[in-house]
C-alpha cells in the first residue's frame, strides 16, 4: 500500500512539471525575398590559365575562390592564388611569380524569385596582398662602345591594394554556378628597387600602375550544409 502510494505521488508531480514547461516553438521561416544559401561555395577562375590572350608577356595562374552567405545578402569571400610572368626577348629575360590573397564580402542586389533562386548580383570590395619575387636572367644593353650583358638575382618584394568588384554568380545546375566579375584595382603600397624596378604584381598586375582594371570568369559549386542549425 506504501509503495502504491509513493508511485501515485510521483506520477502526480511528473505530471504537473510537465504541465508547467513552456511550450517549444520552431525558429520562423524567412519570409523576405532575399536570396538563402546554405553551405560554401567553391570556385576557380578559369581565366587565369589564359591571360597571355590579352596581357603583355607569357602570363598564367590559377586561383580558387571560397564564400558564403553570413547573413542576408552579404557574403563574406576569401580568394587565394598563383601567378607567373615571363618576358623573353633577344634584349631580356625577365620573370616574376608569386601568390597573393584577397579578403572581402559581396553583396547582392537581385531579389529571388522563388525559394530555391539562389542566382545572384553583386557589388564587392576586396582588400589583396602579394608575396612574390622577380629574376632578371640576361639582359642585353646594346652601344657605341660595345654589348654589355649580365643578369641579377631573385630579388623578394610584397605588395597591397583594394578593390572594387561587380558581378554575377548563376547556377546552371543544382549547386552549380558560373559567373563572371570586372574589378578595378587601386594600389596601396608598393617595395620596390633601383634596379631593375618591379614591373609584376601577383594578383594585381602592372606594378608600374596605381590602377588597374581586371576581369575573371569562375565555375563554382555549393557544398551544401546547413550551418545555421
Amino acid at each position: 500500500m506504501k509503495i502504491f502510494s509513493f508511485t501515485f505521488i510521483l506520477c502526480l508531480l511528473a505530471i504537473t512539471s510537465l504541465g508547467q514547461q513552456p511550450e517549444l516553438k520552431k525558429k520562423p521561416k524567412r519570409t523576405d525575398k532575399f536570396i538563402h544559401m546554405d553551405g560554401l561555395r567553391v570556385g576557380m577562375d578559369l581565366s587565369r590559365p589564359m591571360q597571355h590572350l590579352w596581357n603583355k608577356g607569357d602570363r598564367y595562374g590559377t586561383e580558387l575562390s571560397f564564400d558564403m552567405e553570413l547573413i542576408p545578402n552579404l557574403y563574406p569571400v576569401i580568394e587565394t592564388g598563383w601567378e607567373k610572368l615571363k618576358i623573353d626577348h633577344d634584349y631580356l629575360d625577365y620573370s616574376s611569380a608569386g601568390s597573393y590573397t584577397r579578403f572581402g564580402f559581396d553583396y547582392n542586389l537581385l531579389v529571388a524569385e522563388h525559394a530555391k533562386d539562389m542566382d545572384i548580383v553583386y557589388v564587392g570590395l576586396r582588400y589583396g596582398f602579394s608575396f612574390a619575387n622577380q629574376q632578371v636572367k640576361e639582359y642585353l644593353i646594346t652601344n657605341y662602345w660595345g654589348d654589355v650583358t649580365g643578369r641579377m638575382g631573385k630579388q623578394n618584394y610584397t605588395a597591397q591594394w583594394a578593390e572594387f568588384v561587380l558581378g554575377i554568380k548563376g547556377e546552371v545546375f543544382r549547386n552549380l554556378f558560373m559567373g563572371w566579375s570586372i574589378r578595378g584595382k587601386l594600389k596601396m603600397s608598393q617595395k620596390d628597387f633601383e634596379m631593375p624596378h618591379v614591373y609584376f604584381n601577383p594578383g594585381y598586375g602592372p606594378a608600374e600602375k596605381e590602377f588597374n582594371f581586371d576581369f575573371s570568369y569562375s565555375i563554382y559549386y555549393n557544398l551544401p550544409f546547413n550551418f545555421r542549425k
